[in-house]
């Protein structure tokens, strides 16, 4: 009995009022529209739930607080001339050279402006040379000039402070026993990867499947970068130390007798920001969702609903609908 008191009078409380099923005109288009509402709200749902998942970036500009001494140079090119004639330093502000290092590799490969296509002709032949060149082993270097150009990969780690990478042949800038012939001098190239640091989602690096054409021998590749220190940290909490970089290029041909006094290749000059970016991943809360869902729902309901009884006073001149309360008068008559 008291249970039964005590439901009475929370149902007094009641801020939702019912309609008696008896007073309620039900039509076809009634019925229509709330299925077709039912089906826009599951849409606007599904958007919502998509929304929720989804991991957004927030950037802060700080001046650099890390104090490291190295950084990782990560490479992944194509040059259109055979590798025994190429040469890689990296020469730093400090005046610290670097040559090559066991984690580059110096690969013979037949030169594609696609790196699918230039995987799918790579003839048979030159696959044990191949091979034996990615594993650090000594090669046929006949074979390779026949193939007629070189992959570069690898990484190296070089001081984090302004440098030139340089990309030339021997003989050519450099004091070398050997002088390359002019023939072979042909620095087309096609970069697949180039970045500075360990890899994060979303980061664009500019230099990446981009490729450079030339027809002259001598020809200067030059690449201004200015690296911009970054810090990750993943909806985890995990922290990630990189680098991101923007480039401008230019390139530059000259005839045989201006050669003198200029080196041709492929030249990356990158200079050190002091202002860092931290992007931290974040995810929008579950309560924010729900309140976003529940809005969504309760105004795409109430906003409907407005709108058909609007239209439906306006076809009906004002006018009440006369089966509004015909099962009322039906139930009165019977009794």
């Amino acid at each position: 009995m008291a249970i039964s008191q005590w439901a009475h009078t929370v149902a007094q409380f009641d801020a939702f009022p019912k309609v008696d099923a008896d007073n309620q005109a039900r039509s076809e288009k009634g019925g229509l529209l709330t299925i077709l509402l039912a089906c826009f709200l599951a849409l606007l749902s599904l958007s919502e739930f998509s929304e929720y998942r989804t991991l957004h970036n927030n950037y802060r500009f700080i001046v650099d607080p890390t104090i490291e001494t190295s950084m990782q140079i990560n490479m992944d090119l194509t040059v259109a001339m055979p590798c025994p004639v190429l040469l890689v330093h990296v020469y730093d502000a400090s005046g610290y050279r670097i040559h090559l290092t066991e984690n580059l590799r110096l690969v013979p490969a037949q030169f594609s402006t696609n790196r699918a296509d230039q995987e799918k002709t790579q003839d048979a032949r030159y696959m044990q040379e191949v091979i034996k060149a990615a594993t650090g082993k000594p090669y046929d270097e006949k074979i390779a000039a026949e193939m007629g150009a070189c992959r570069i990969f690898g990484s190296i780690h070089a001081n984090k402070v302004a440098a030139n990478l340089h990309i030339t042949s021997l003989g050519h800038g450099y004091q070398s026993h050997t002088h390359t012939d002019h023939k072979l001098l042909n620095f087309t190239h096609r970069i697949d990867q180039f970045s500075f640091g360990k890899q994060y989602p979303d980061l664009v690096n500019p230099l990446d499947n981009s490729v450079e054409i030339t027809e002259a021998h001598f020809e200067v590749f030059q690449y201004i970068l200015s690296i911009v220190p970054t810090t990750y940290i993943d909806s985890s909490k995990n922290v990630l130390l990189t680098n991101q970089y923007a480039v401008t290029d230019s390139h530059k041909a000259v005839s045989d007798h201006q050669a003198i006094n200029i080196v041709p290749g492929i030249f990356f000059k990158y200079d050190i920001e002091p202002i860092s970016v931290q992007i931290t991943e974040s995810r929008q809360s579950f309560t924010h969702f729900l309140v976003r869902l529940c809005g969504i729902i309760g105004g795409s309901v109430v906003t409907v609903g407005f709108i058909y009884r609007s239209i439906k006073f306006v076809l009906t001149g004002g006018k009440e609908d006369p089966n509004l309360y015909a099962p009322t008068h039906n139930l009165m008559r019977s009794v």
